[in-house]
């Protein structure tokens, strides 16, 4: 009897540790932002033992109070340094340094188009491709007095020059030949004037198609002839005939490109 109650007595007491104390500590695995301001970026330290006392962590809480200070720890990286005074027991990693805080090495974040990864020395190592909304391009085009304006479309950002020519384009990039077009040059009669605004909306009334959204099926050569041929069909029946040709049906159906 008394074997059975004391084999009790330690199955009550577990039970009764709590799940902190039961827990494996945050560095198994080793240090998550070693550099990280934690605790005196909350300005907490507690005396004593105090479950509140937390800060978050990555993807969990860590401690600012003197009980996470023992053998599984599940202190903040910061703790002996800002509550303490006292060298951490560890060695702190360079990291990199963006937005007040500090990034351990390997994390990533993106700059528009571009993955930028914090390297071992500490600096950020950014791609460098071209992209296809640029803030800069924006705001010399819009200073300019072009006559319009350059906005940001948020659905392109993001996106690599290179993926807007083969997404938003078409499938393959046009010949040398056409690349090498010149504008044509036409002489006009004396008494021939082009007018300063058209809206062919406007000329043809109930005619003409709202544009489609291709979005990145690389399909601009589906979607413009569809359109192209739908608004000439309505003109020329004089409204009779209003078909929306489907950019899908050619798609689905020509093989070749």
């Amino acid at each position: 009897l008394w074997l059975v109650a004391q084999v009790a007595q330690v199955a009550l007491s577990s039970r009764l540790r709590t799940r902190r104390e039961l827990g494996p500590g945050l560095y198994e695995h080793g240090v998550y932002d070693a550099g990280g301001s934690y605790c005196e970026r909350g300005d907490v330290c507690c005396h004593g033992r105090d479950d509140a006392c937390t800060v978050p962590y990555h993807d969990t809480l860590c401690y600012c109070d003197l009980f996470c200070n023992r053998t599984v720890s599940d202190c903040c990286p910061d703790f002996w340094e800002y509550c303490l005074g006292i060298p951490a027991p560890f060695p702190k990693a360079p990291g990199c340094a963006r937005a007040g805080r500090n990034y351990p090495t390997g994390a990533t974040y993106r700059e528009n188009c571009n993955l930028c990864t914090c390297g071992p020395g500490g600096q950020w190592q950014c791609e460098d491709h071209a992209c296809l909304m640029d803030g800069e391009l924006i705001d010399a085009v819009n200073r300019g007095g072009y006559g319009w304006r350059a906005a940001n479309y948020s659905q392109f950002w993001g996106m690599t020059l290179e993926d807007g020519i083969r997404h938003r384009l078409g499938t393959f990039r046009p010949s040398p030949t056409v690349m090498n077009m010149n504008e044509m040059h036409m002489n006009m009669d004396s008494n021939e004037v082009l007018p300063r605004h058209f809206d062919a909306a406007a000329k043809w009334p109930g005619m003409i198609h709202e544009p489609l959204d291709q979005g990145n099926c690389a399909g601009s050569w589906a979607f413009s002839t569809a359109a192209v041929a739908s608004d000439r069909i309505s003109i020329h029946s004089m409204g009779h005939m209003t078909p929306a040709l489907s950019p899908q049906n050619l798609l689905s159906c020509d093989t070749r490109n």
